[in-house]
């Protein structure tokens, strides 16, 4: 095992990328049911659906949920939102999902109103860009609302969303700050970095620890302050994974308490600009310490 001690070096380059940005909120007011607007696809912009919602929502099938006119409705609201016609854009993942007065949409320093929103989480792409949307079923003007955060990725790097467990799993020590781990390859390949809250990088292969490191408290708050200005909470539960990852190919996980998000290096630069952002400041953490990055 080798233990390294961790410099400053690294502070500047990390307050450096926390002041990257991941864009303002888009939320796309729809008009009054009785007045459609053409959409520019010519489509009309109409409510949300205002089906009453089962009991067990959050374990519904979005299929079930996506009939036909209520995927033609989000389809239309979404098309307007970006304004592009609705005809070049389809639907290529979604997930059931329960909102508070944010519509699930993290932002620093904003309190949210905890109410129950019953909608959708949706991936939607034009083939070549992808975006991120939230909406809901209620009989509201909110429509739909774009998550700035998980959106962007390009070149057709679609996302997808990661599974949800079917049971509880094994509860991410508290003193875990951040942690990523690379795993894959037919040979069950698993490397594993962890940041603890006071500071301790400890790097473990299969199981068996490797390297350790220590960050000053300074330290630990600027890599603190990327996941902040980040918004690494709106990449909660995404995948940003290629084909290349079902040809023995490893991804990576990255996650903080109880948010995980998913990417593949081969197609981080698609990725996207919070997510590539995210990944760097922890590359120089882990770099700046001796200890080989993910």
């Amino acid at each position: 095992m080798t233990f390294f001690t961790f410099s400053t070096q690294a502070l500047t380059t990390l307050l450096a990328l926390a002041t990257l940005t991941t864009g303002a909120m888009a939320c796309a007011p729809l008009p009054d049911a009785e007045e459609a607007t053409p959409s520019p696809g010519g489509a009309v912009v109409v409510d949300p659906s205002t089906d009453e919602q089962p009991s067990h929502w959050i374990d519904t099938d979005a299929e079930d949920v996506l009939t036909p006119a209520v995927r033609n409705r989000v389809l239309q609201n979404i098309a307007f939102d970006l304004g592009r016609p609705v005809e070049t854009l389809r639907i290529a993942a979604a997930e059931t999902a329960i909102f508070d007065g944010c519509m699930g949409i993290y932002v620093p320093d904003l309190a949210c109103t905890e109410i129950a929103l019953f909608g959708l989480r949706v991936v939607v792409t034009d083939g070549d860009q992808s975006w991120v949307y939230h909406t809901h079923q209620e009989a509201d003007t909110h429509g739909v609302v774009q998550n700035p955060t998980a959106s962007g990725s390009r070149n057709g790097l679609i996302p997808d969303f990661i599974p949800r467990p079917v049971t509880e799993g094994e509860a991410e020590p508290e003193d875990h700050l951040f942690r990523s781990v690379e795993s894959g390859s037919l040979a069950g390949y698993f490397k594993e970095t962890i940041l603890t809250t006071d500071g301790r990088l400890i790097q473990r292969e299969s199981g068996r620890v490797v390297a350790e490191a220590r960050l000053a408290p300074d330290q630990v708050a600027a890599f603190q302050q990327v996941l902040e200005d980040q918004r690494f909470p709106n990449l909660h539960r995404m995948r940003y994974v290629t084909d290349a990852a079902f040809a023995d190919y490893p991804t990576v996980r990255l996650s903080s308490w109880s948010m995980e998000v998913d990417y593949i290096d081969l197609a981080l630069a698609d990725a996207p600009v919070a997510l590539q952002a995210i990944v760097s400041a922890w590359d120089a953490v882990t770099a700046e310490a001796g200890l080989e990055s993910n």
